[in-house]
């Protein structure tokens, strides 16, 4: 082939390359973008959400903080601290030394018995665990103060449940405070190790549970990846924030199954909530429960939780296996009743405690009325025999005791009577009610005292014992002088114990029925015998800073008793009181404030009463008062008793 044919046929096969490449880049481009279309929806492998989480522990760890968890027994904070001792075990194998863990938990002191013996269990396995692995692990339990457990607080008198439409303080003595008092404690001992930076909260917390949970998630600016921290500075980790409901059931099932290294085989948690749900299924159950929390966030909350309608919780529990769960029938017939009766004004004390600028008090519904708190204090020890579950302890019952013979409401040592009573067989059921309707709360009105309670001194008011100061030197008593200028033993207590828990024991035991015997009766001459006789013992001391206080409050509940304004109160008294003893005794204008209160209550004065009170002001009576008296029917005579 000549020169020229060779070009032709060069000439022709670059021709048919050409041709060839547009062919099959215009065959093969659909294809290419076919490729890159199906890459788009194939994810890339993610990671596992528990190599996740246990790198995010990890990572903390080796920065040198250690970890403090927050442990509420439930699925969530169970899941955390599993993934965290097992990182800690691995790192361990590794040649590693992890920083130590410690674990915190609160117990609210009513928290539902199968909840509590769960929680118990569970960190009684944890330190099982460490123990084995050579892990340095504490574990705190921590409870509300004395004054604020609901049964001092409710029962002695001093305040009511926390209702849905009132104040949520529960949750803030009975759960946040404690683990505070906690995270405190262990903060300060984990700061001065020189060898470990600044402590890490970790907490159970997920997005995705509730709407309003992601709306304080958020707020609290809390994050999955590293350290955040919270108003206070202090530093918080949340690790399994972005994990999914169904990733926490698959860890713990698989945990269970041996698959991971953990302290638990996790069966009680997983009873709980099926029984919780009133499934076989547990993750059934969760989700069945899963819009059903107490006011406080909880599933399976406190027995005596009014902070919602019904406690479906314990009553599916109950129903679903009463062999098993019966026996906390009378936990929930208790709470029910307190939930039903939150309307039921009579059930309340209305003698009001403060005492205005210009001499009132105010006579409204308050706290629970001195028989309201005797019957719930018979029906608690009832329940705690019926059902098995402590409810009322040494230290509570001479706490309540106290606080009674304090405020003035019963006789003294009439809470230590009842507990002889029912220990000796007397038994106090909560009737079975239906809901009270919501009614506006009763103002009465107000009732005029003067400042003369202040006024009171010798040795037999406020915080004097003369006995107790004629041998205070000889007895290694202290004494000191209050703001108001009083002299009194030092009676408080250094450590802010006001009850010593076995002195309570011994006092009960050895001394109760004795008391009982000698004290215990409605015309005892001085209804705060009780609470000084438990300040003589030793067996109640004076919280610190708190003895003027108390001091006040002694004054004010022996001027009580000496004008009838202590123990029990009929309302129909505290009407004519308010109307004639006012009138009698107080500025012109709050008597024809409160006689106008009165005269609009279902009580009426005759027209001696108003123009008996008017003349004492030597002015002519309110006629138009006069003229509504005049037509209505008459009131019973009221029990006079002179004001100072």
């Amino acid at each position: 082939m000549d020169f020229a044919s060779n070009q032709t046929a060069f000439a022709q096969i670059d021709l048919f390359e050409e041709d060839f490449t547009e062919s099959v880049v215009s065959t093969l481009t659909p294809v290419a973008s076919a490729v890159t279309r199906i890459s788009a929806v194939i994810p890339v492998r993610q990671e596992d959400p528990v190599v996740r989480a246990q790198r995010r522990i990890r990572s903390i760890m080796l920065e040198g903080h250690p970890i403090i968890y927050a442990f509420s027994s439930g699925k969530d904070s169970s899941c955390l601290v599993s993934l965290g001792l097992d990182v800690a075990r691995q790192m361990i194998s590794e040649g590693i030394k992890p920083t130590p863990l410690t674990v915190v938990h609160s117990n609210t002191g009513i928290e539902q018995p199968e909840v509590s013996r769960l929680a118990t269990e569970e960190m009684r396995r944890m330190r099982a665990y460490a123990k084995e692995h050579g892990i340095e692990l504490t574990v705190r339990v921590g409870k509300p103060t004395l004054s604020s457990t609901w049964q001092v607080k409710t029962i002695g008198g001093r305040g009511i449940p926390s209702f849905p439409d009132g104040q949520g303080s529960c949750s803030q003595d009975l759960k946040v405070a404690p683990n505070t008092r906690l995270l405190k404690i262990a903060m300060a001992e984990l700061g001065t190790r020189p060898d470990l930076k600044a402590p890490v909260v970790m907490t159970g917390v997920r997005m995705t549970e509730s709407a309003a949970r992601d709306v304080r998630i958020a707020k609290r600016g809390e994050v999955a990846e590293g350290i955040w921290e919270n108003d206070h500075g202090q530093l918080r980790a949340s690790p399994i924030l972005d994990w999914e409901t169904d990733d926490v059931w698959t860890y713990l099932g698989l945990a269970a199954a041996g698959e991971y290294s953990a302290y638990s085989k996790f069966e009680k948690v997983m009873e709980l909530y099926a029984a919780a749900g009133g499934s076989s299924c547990v993750i059934v159950a969760d989700m069945k429960t899963a819009g059903k929390t107490t006011g406080c966030g909880a599933r399976t909350g406190c027995y005596l939780c009014v902070r919602v309608g019904s406690d479906r919780s314990m009553e599916q529990m109950i129903e679903g296996d009463p062999a098993r769960y019966g026996y906390m029938k009378p936990l929930s017939a208790l709470r029910d009743f307190v939930a039903h009766s939150q309307y039921d004004w009579s059930l309340r004390q209305y003698i009001g405690r403060t005492i205005d600028e210009d001499g009132f008090i105010k006579i409204q519904a308050d706290t629970y009325s001195p028989q309201m708190v005797k019957n719930l204090l018979g029906y608690a020890l009832t329940a705690q025999i019926e059902s098995g579950v402590q409810i009322i302890d040494y230290q509570m019952l001479v706490a309540i005791d106290a606080r009674w013979s304090l405020y003035g409401l019963w006789p003294p040592f009439a809470g230590l009577k009842l507990f002889f009573e029912v220990e000796d067989g007397l038994r106090m059921y909560p009737p079975t009610i239906e809901r009270v309707p919501k009614t506006p709360l009763p103002v009465l009105g107000k009732l005029y005292v003067g400042n003369s309670w202040s006024e009171l001194n010798g040795p037999m008011y406020g915080l004097r014992d003369a006995v107790r100061e004629m041998h205070a030197e000889s007895c290694g008593l202290e004494m000191k002088v209050l703001k108001n200028g009083q002299l009194v033993i030092d009676d408080e207590s250094p450590d802010g114990i006001d009850v010593d828990p076995e002195g309570a024991m011994d006092f009960v035991e050895f001394f109760g029925r004795e008391m009982v015997k000698a004290h215990c009766r409605d015309d005892h001459h001085d209804w705060a015998t009780g609470y000084l006789t438990y300040l003589q013992y030793g067996t109640v001391a004076i919280t610190k800073g708190k003895s003027k206080q108390i001091d006040e409050t002694l004054r004010r509940t022996r001027w009580r008793q000496e004008h009838n304004l202590h123990g029990q109160q009929d309302l129909n008294d505290l009407r004519e009181r308010i109307a004639v003893q006012n009138a009698l005794f107080a500025p012109e204008e709050e008597v024809k404030q409160n006689v106008a209160v009165a005269m609009a209550a279902p009580m009426a004065l005759s027209t001696d009463d108003l123009i008996s009170a008017a003349e004492v002001f030597e002015e002519a009576p309110d006629n138009d008062l006069v003229a509504a008296a005049a037509e209505k029917p008459m009131a019973p005579a009221p029990r006079m008793a002179r004001f100072r």
